[in-house]
Order: C-alpha cells, then structure tokens, then sequence
C-alpha cells in the first residue's frame, strides 16, 4: 500500500498487513515531519485515501522516549515480577534449541547429534526445519528427507541455523493482540533481521555471522512477553501511537515504564540463552558507542528491514538508523536501503514461500 505527504510529496510503501486496527490512522513524514492522516484500507493492495480533513488528530513533539523514573520505581519492579510470574514455568522450546543450535554452529567439530535430540520430540520443528532446508534459500528443494540427511548436505553451522528458525517460528509467529499486529509480522520481521543481521557481520567478523543471526533472530521477542500487559492497557496504548508522533518502543515506556528490549534480555539471561545475544537484544534500538560488530548489526538490519517492507507497523518510519553504526560497516545510504534490502526481502521470499506461508 502506498501513502503520500501532502506536504512534502514524499511517498512510502507500507505492508497493510502491519497496519493497526483503527479505521484513521496517522503516520509522521519522515522527511517533512508532517502528520499524514489516511483511512485504512479494505482491501489489500489499494493505496491509501486521506483521512477527512475533519478529523482531528492530536500532534505530541517528537523526542525522546520518557525514562522509567516518569513511572513509580516499585510498579514497575512488581511488573517485572508479574511478567517473571507470567512466565514461571513456561521456558519456550526456542530457548533450549537456540542454545543447542548456537553451540553447534560455534563449534565446527561439534557432533550432530545433540542438536537433533533437542528437536526430535517436537514434531512441529523438526517438520518445519524440513520445510526451511528444502526452501530455495538454500538450494536443495525437495532433496531433504529428514534432519540427518539434511546436515549432511548443509553442514552443521548451516542446520544450526535452519533448527533455530524452526525453533523460533512458532513463538514469534503468534498474533500481538495488544500492539494490534497480525499473526506472522513479527515472524518475518525478525526473520529478515536475522538475514540481515548476519550479512553485516560478515563484512566484520565472520567468525560472529552466526551469532549475529541467532541475535537477530530473537531481537524482539520482548514484545512477545509484553503483549498481555499492553493489551490490560491498550486504550492508554492506542492513544499514544494514534497520533503518529511515537515508536513502539516509546510508547512501551509511556505505557508500562520499561520496553521489551530490557524485559527480553533479562527472560533470556534467566532461561539460559547464551550471554553473547543479551547485549544486541537489550540495546537493539540504542546500540550506543561500545556495541561493537553485534550489537551495530543488529540495529542496522532493524533498520534495513523496516525499510524493505518487513517492519512491525506504522511506526517503522521513525525509527532513524545511528551515524555510529553506518559508519561502523562502511554503508552508504543507497548501499544500505537499497542493495542490501534487495537481498534481505529476496531471502526472506525464498524461505517463507517455501516454508508454506504464502508469499511473504
């Protein structure tokens, strides 16, 4: 679908599948910065028609998320604790086979067989990492019969990979009722990061490309966590991304005091996930100075993703890739947003058609 600043005449392409359920919806220009109001389409493909000039959408100044400290320290500790409840007991099958997979793939004279008992009890990944290998991303459509067969033919930093998709497909492929996202937006969207992620670390560190894909992989998977909280708060939530004006990750802290970066990393550093993804996960939208190959990876193929058409909603147009980070890679602009989005969007294609989830 596409829209246009009636100001400036910039135009931007958005999923409409990503789009939150109201019927006026409002975006900021990230060129002009004006407030581009439009009615949601019915159906998939047509552009967007602008919003009535009489509907009347609040402006909020742009700037920075508000601290935590704007909310009273002890409720945001006691929700920290509610998410912790929320959770106790549930350790999702992604994070054992996560941490078998990173083992594997950091290891090239790790044996097989661990990793193929981390999943043979799960049907539902062992079919879908089945599914993965025999995609055209790889090159074997058809060929693959079963995991160890699979592993022969791709080696085990490649099945790694495919198993920790598989793992982290049913997860992050769920419906967010409260951020208003459709089923499979995340899914692709961290998909595609994880694609990008590990094409910027081998121009760095090749030795951290598959590091970088299990980061990228599982960068947002707060938002899976914080999803119930926002949803017991979605009105106040509405409201605020309603003006076009604030991120999710903004409105995150506006609405709850923390965001699914901190809550992700701390689930993660409790289930055991391997150290090295914690920091890039925690600071995937503020890599800051000391991020290094990971955590600057990660935040460019955020970035890089949004712009290919696999973001998380309308909100993906303000987000702003960092200076430090481009810099870091050696990326122009055009390189980034453009060569670079070709492969990421071709990849994830590739995969997910194969995959059986219809073109992504």
């Amino acid at each position: 679908m596409r829209i246009i600043c009636q100001v400036c005449k910039s135009t931007y392409n958005i999923r409409p599948e990503s789009l939150p359920h109201r019927k006026i919806i409002a975006v900021r220009c990230k060129k002009c910065g004006n407030l581009i109001r439009f009615v949601r389409p019915l159906e998939n493909g047509a552009d967007a028609v602008p919003a009535p000039s009489n509907h009347r959408v609040s402006t909020v100044e742009k700037g920075p998320p508000p601290a935590a400290s704007k909310h009273d320290p002890a409720k945001v500790r006691a929700l920290k604790r509610k998410i912790r409840m929320c959770l106790m007991g549930f350790i999702p099958p992604i994070a054992h086979v996560v941490t078998k997979a990173h083992m594997v793939m950091s290891d090239p004279y790790a044996g097989l067989r661990d990793l193929v008992e981390a999943i043979e009890t799960d049907q539902g990944i062992t079919t879908h990492a089945l599914r993965v290998a025999n995609s055209a991303y790889y090159g074997l459509s058809g060929r693959v019969t079963s995991i160890r067969h699979a592993s022969v033919l791709l080696g085990n930093k490649i099945m790694g990979e495919i198993i920790a998709m598989a793992g982290a497909r049913g997860f992050l492929g769920e419906m967010l009722r409260g951020y208003g996202l459709d089923s499979e937006i995340l899914w692709r969207h961290s998909l595609a990061v994880a694609i990008g992620s590990k094409l910027l670390a081998i121009r760095k560190s090749p030795d951290l490309e598959q590091d970088a894909f299990s980061a990228g992989l599982l960068h947002d998977a707060g938002m899976i966590m914080l999803d119930p909280h926002i949803f017991e708060k979605k009105e106040l939530f509405d409201e605020i991304m309603g003006n076009g004006s604030h991120t999710f990750l903004q409105a995150e802290r506006m609405t709850l005091g923390l965001d699914h970066c901190e809550v992700c990393a701390e689930m993660f550093a409790e289930w055991g996930l391997p150290k090295g993804l914690l920091k890039p996960v925690a600071h995937h939208h503020r890599p800051g100075a000391s991020a290094g190959v990971l955590g600057y990876a990660v935040h460019m193929a955020d970035i890089m993703a949004r712009r290919c058409g696999y973001g998380t909603g309308v909100d993906d147009m303000l987000y702003q890739a960092d200076k430090r980070a481009m810099a870091f890679f050696d990326l122009e602009e055009e390189e980034a947003f453009t060569g670079l989005c070709g492969e990421i969007s071709d990849s994830v294609k590739k995969i997910a058609m194969e995959a059986g989830e219809g073109a992504a």
